[in-house]
């Protein structure tokens, strides 16, 4: 179970370094940008992105499913 843990803690970061990074390119985060404000723009990007995430998993995981109704029955292997 702590290694479970541990690579949830590493994916957040990494989202959040993700994050941060993509913020400074943007131009959102600068020079003139006071910690808070970094910080402010980290989490809200975080979950931004965590739920788009989420939101992607679950289109696919239905189209999965719609895919495997839709299609039928699979074809008996040829001997």
């Amino acid at each position: 179970m702590g290694r479970i843990i541990t690579y949830i803690i590493y994916f957040l970061v990494i989202v959040a370094i993700y994050v941060l990074i993509r913020a400074a390119y943007t131009g959102s985060i600068n020079s003139d940008t006071t910690i808070g404000q970094a910080a402010t723009e980290v989490k809200n990007g975080s979950v931004e992105t965590i739920r788009d995430m989420k939101n992607e998993a679950a289109a696919a995981i239905d189209n999965m499913a719609n895919s495997s109704t839709t299609a039928g029955a699979p074809a008996a292997p040829q001997n």
